[in-house]
């Protein structure tokens, strides 16, 4: 029903830290992302938010980072004809902002892992129903740290990352609510970041990657 990666191990459940890079230059990508790679950082989600930037970033860095032990997906995703492209490059997941059911089961069809947005009960059961077991809960900083704990009750089998006003503090906290990931987005890569930002996110890295303990 939902395609064939359901019977595997799914890549993003090794994820426990992934960085959102969203709006960057396609000059200034490989600089930024070379510096989170040095620090310990080797999962990325390339937003589509900004269109074809985003599609050129993931072009450029997939190319760069190929044969290494760094994975690349596509985030903000909204649209088949996005996934035709993300497909045809041969993109291994993809994040969604919110629930599509047709989404979802068009990128699984395409031989595409999702990790789709979902904030409410009926949101994780309508995912379940697609088959997937682990989510995106955003925006993970919406309600208290008892969220999880209360959507485990009726849905024990879903796993979920935090996605949404994660920073180094709190995360630390969300690993230890259950949380199976995070994913860190301006805090950590800033929109339209440059090359001379990267001391600072190196050192904003730094911190997340000891509170993953990866």
């Amino acid at each position: 029903m939902a395609g064939s990666l359901l019977g595997s191990e799914m890549m993003l459940e090794n994820a426990k830290l992934v960085s959102i890079i969203r709006e960057v230059a396609e000059k200034e990508i490989i600089p930024i992302m070379e510096g989170l790679v040095e620090e310990g950082i080797r999962w990325f989600e390339i937003s589509l938010s900004d269109g074809e930037n985003g599609m050129q970033c993931i072009r450029t860095s997939r190319k760069h980072f190929k044969g290494r032990d760094v994975y690349i997906g596509a985030g903000t995703v909204t649209k088949k004809e996005e996934i035709d492209v993300l497909s045809d490059m041969g993109v291994p997941y993809i994040l969604t902002p919110g629930f599509d059911e047709q989404i979802v089961r068009y990128a699984l069809k395409r031989k595409i892992e999702v990790l789709p947005g979902v904030l409410t009960p009926s949101e994780v059961q309508a995912a379940a129903n697609c088959g997937i077991h682990l989510v995106k809960l955003f925006p993970a900083d919406a309600f208290s740290n008892h969220y999880i704990k209360s959507l485990k009750g009726p849905f024990p089998r879903m796993d979920y990352v935090a996605v949404g006003g994660v920073t180094p503090e709190n995360a630390t906290t969300f690993y230890r609510l259950g949380y199976k990931g995070v994913a860190a987005g301006s805090n950590l890569v800033p929109k339209h970041a440059q090359s001379t930002d990267l001391k600072t996110i190196r050192q904003t890295a730094r911190k997340y990657v000891e509170a993953a303990k990866i």
